[in-house]
């Protein structure tokens, strides 16, 4: 034995571990990427008429360029907390909103639900724009925008607030 101290082996970097970087790499970027494709955040409430009061929380959203129509669902979180369709006429070019009443599905998917439209001249406040954002996914453009309304529907019904949604 000797009283030399002992010196430190160098670990080699060999193909095998540049194989496990490049796939971390691979793996983890796009998921990263994929994460936080979107933001969809507001309210809208509703008071009076025959749809009765509710606050819509808006957590997500989808496009429904796939569907035929040039505009996005921003819906809450489950099939049947309500939803807010931010649309545009594709003969007109004017937007439309329409609110879906949470609780109102007949079934279980978040089909069947009553939806009501929200006129623009019933309301003082009426903007709602949707834009494409450039970027596609599957073949699908995904769009932005927003619906910001303060309204009194010919029914009595009361609808304010504000829902804004991006990458759906």
């Amino acid at each position: 034995m000797s009283d030399a101290p002992e010196q430190p082996t160098k670990k080699k970097n060999g193909p095998a571990s540049m194989a496990m970087v490049v796939l971390g790499a691979l793996i983890v970027v796009p998921m990263v990427l994929l994460v936080d494709c979107g933001h969809t955040e507001g309210q809208m409430v509703v008071e009076g008429g025959p749809h009765g009061d509710f606050v819509f929380e808006a957590t997500d959203c989808h496009g429904l360029v796939p569907y035929g129509s040039f505009g996005a669902n921003v819906h809450g979180t489950g099939h049947d907390d309500g939803a807010v369709y931010v649309v545009v006429d594709p003969i007109t070019r004017a937007p439309r909103v329409q609110l879906e009443v949470p609780g109102s599905c007949q079934n279980r998917d978040g089909t069947n639900c009553t939806i009501f439209q929200v006129p623009e001249a019933a309301c003082t406040t009426f903007e709602a724009t949707v834009e494409n954002t450039g970027v596609i996914v599957n073949d699908v453009r995904l769009v932005k925008g927003h619906a910001a309304l303060e309204c009194t529907l010919d029914d009595g019904t009361k609808v304010s607030g504000r829902v804004e949604f991006d990458g759906c």
